[in-house]
């Protein structure tokens, strides 16, 4: 009987252990994907403010927004999203200390958004989206190449400046000129 009570208390610990280890690490996760831990980097101000004014930032008449995690990590297979999280919170805090962030050229990735946007993020959200359009000919028209092929296009190739309203405004207010084209230098 003492045996089984031994057992029985150390199962039980385990699982009291597993469960604390799991509420810390989705309250972690939660507490470190959101514009106000994002934006605490002096390089992501510009982002920050930008997010702010747009619809995903939470300027819409219901409030709601999206977090930088929902947009800029995978949604769709929870190893991925804690890999790709967890080299984000490496690479980038250490990119901010090492690097002159005024070297990096927020211009350009926004270019490159493709490389930073998730769209399972996208539709993690916008999940029905192709039956929500097919009522409306013009909406549905608009994704009918998404729908049919969603292996070639992404989200941010037509939605360029979701989630950042007027982000080149705030990039250029905030120290980050836009670098002038070939040949336009002197």
């Amino acid at each position: 009987m003492v045996k089984f009570l031994k057992i029985a208390l150390v199962l039980a610990g385990l699982g009291l252990g597993v469960a604390a280890s799991w509420a810390v690490m989705d309250t972690m996760i939660h507490a470190t994907g959101d514009d106000a831990f994002c934006g605490s980097c002096h390089s992501l101000e510009p982002m920050s403010a930008a997010y702010r004014e747009d619809l995903h930032g939470g300027n819409n008449e219901a409030g709601w927004r999206a977090t930088c995690s929902q947009c800029h990590i995978p949604q769709g297979n929870a190893l991925k999203y804690l890999w790709v999280k967890g080299m984000h919170g490496i690479v980038d805090p250490t990119m901010e200390l090492l690097k002159d962030p005024y070297d990096i050229d927020w211009h350009g990735n926004r270019e490159r958004r493709t490389e930073f946007v998730y769209d399972s993020g996208c539709l993690s959200c916008h999940l029905y989206l192709q039956e929500a359009t097919e009522g409306n000919r013009r909406a549905f028209r608009s994704h009918r190449r998404y729908f049919n092929d969603p292996d070639d296009y992404s989200c941010v190739e037509c939605h360029e400046n979701v989630g950042h309203n007027r982000l080149g405004y705030h990039l250029e207010e905030m120290g980050w000129p836009k670098p002038e084209a070939e040949g336009e230098a002197e």
